[in-house]
């Protein structure tokens, strides 16, 4: 499986978003005892722009399709393991998509349309794992916060790294 190298790197992220994934990451494997994505794995970067945590899961090896209104940064829009779709990610649908081992999400929304969204593609079965970063608009909504905890073989973690977030995981074992 993939290797992490936990050590701050200012050089070669194209942001310190990719600080929140791999602590993410971290906690995933360890809750759910299974293996980092790697090269077997294909990942889909949903609002990936300018490329932080695509890049993670590029040092690990993974295949990963980047969606975004923005491009990424030269590196990886030149990397030929990063197919790249410039669209709202949340428009598309996961027939249209097809199966990903791993989806990731740190897009700016509403905890409601992530909620959804999230539940659109394990109703499709096409994914197994998620990890997702639910961005709180002003006050914080348990109420929902809890429906995405309730969602079986799911976690809800405050990381080092989220601000005003919360990281929700979903492991399809």
């Amino acid at each position: 499986s993939g290797n992490l190298v936990l050590e701050e790197d200012h050089e070669n992220p194209p942001s310190r978003a990719y600080l929140k994934l791999q602590e993410a990451l971290c906690r995933f494997v360890s809750h759910f005892d299974v293996d980092f994505p790697d090269e077997n794995s294909t990942c889909f970067d949903a609002g990936a722009c300018p490329g932080g945590w695509t890049w993670v899961l590029r040092q690990l090896g993974s295949s990963v399709f980047a969606v975004d209104r923005a491009e990424l940064v030269p590196a990886l829009m030149n990397d030929s393991k990063v197919k790249f779709l410039k669209h709202d990610a949340f428009t598309l649908k996961p027939n249209e998509l097809g199966r990903f081992d791993w989806i990731f999400s740190d897009v700016i929304c509403y905890p409601i349309r992530l909620y959804e969204w999230v539940n659109l593609w394990l109703d499709s079965g096409l994914v197994k794992n998620m990890i997702c970063t639910i961005k709180m608009q002003g006050e914080i909504d348990w109420n929902l916060v809890e429906r995405f905890a309730e969602i079986p073989n799911s976690l809800v973690v405050h990381l080092n790294y989220n601000k005003h977030e919360l990281t929700w995981m979903h492991c399809e074992k």
